[in-house]
């Protein structure tokens, strides 16, 4: 009767995962944030912070000015985005930056720093 039963219950779980699977931050596919889109104030909202964030964390000076592009991917714990920043550092000279977030309860940045 166990070995009937553990294989019942192996085989739901099996079914369960098949049907519904779990996906990771990896598979989900990244969405463009195309065209106007990108200049509506949330998304440069959201950019601000980024370099905000970025500056309280590591001292170093940086202005910005806009989210130039971007992309959004659904995820459990919030919607990720990832965004390509136009921004003026303690030289005065434009830069273009990487930045990651997650917009979820809390905001999290996940990382700044110039396109490799």
């Amino acid at each position: 009767m166990r070995t009937s039963s553990r294989l019942l219950l192996l085989a739901v779980v099996t079914i369960v995962a098949v049907v519904y699977p779990v996906a990771t931050s990896a598979e989900q596919p990244w969405y463009p944030i195309d065209g106007e889109d990108i200049t509506k104030p949330f998304f440069q909202t959201l950019g601000k912070w980024a370099v905000t964030e970025h500056v309280k964390q590591t001292q170093h000076f940086l202005k910005f000015d806009k989210v130039f592009s971007g992309e959004r991917q659904e995820l459990s714990e919030g919607m990720k985005y990832h965004f390509v920043i136009i921004a003026l550092n303690g030289g005065g000279n434009t830069g273009r930056y990487d930045a990651e977030l997650i917009e979820g309860n809390p905001r999290r940045l996940i990382s700044f720093a110039p396109p490799n």
